[in-house]
């Protein structure tokens, strides 16, 4: 009888060093980050659109429109239950300018120009000018 060592089957995948192994485990490691990384911010961008992410608790609060007039100076629109709140903000202070009932809402300027003409008495830029 003969004696037979030799391995029944295919031969097994050669083994790798342990420098090898660690460059894929870090490799993938970086793979499984940027795809968190990336879902995270794909959350934050298209989220609020899809009504995905976390609610925000305004407590009736809503910013309405905002006009940068310099280097952090803003001015705003806040609308709080039913007033709109005119607000100047500045680093140092938030000041209120004026307070409009958001029922007196107007969308044409020229209305409101007018308005403001016939509380002051003024009867407006259709008089007499000067010099004339």
């Amino acid at each position: 009888m003969a004696d037979v060592t030799a391995p029944i089957g295919p031969p097994g995948p050669p083994s790798l060093g342990l420098g090898e192994v660690s460059i894929k485990m870090a490799l993938a490691l970086f793979l499984i980050l940027g795809v968190i990384l990336l879902a995270y911010w794909m959350l934050r961008r298209f989220g609020p659109r899809f009504g995905l992410g976390a609610p925000v608790k305004t407590h009736g609060l809503r910013v309405e429109s905002h006009l940068t007039l310099g280097p952090r100076k803003n001015i705003m629109v806040v609308r709080f239950l039913n007033k709109l709140l005119v607000l100047g903000v500045t680093d140092q202070s938030i000041n209120l300018l004026t307070e409009v009932d958001a029922s007196d809402e107007r969308k044409d300027f020229q209305a409101v120009l007018e308005d403001a003409g016939a509380d002051a008495g003024d009867p407006g830029p259709s008089g007499p000018g000067p010099g004339g």
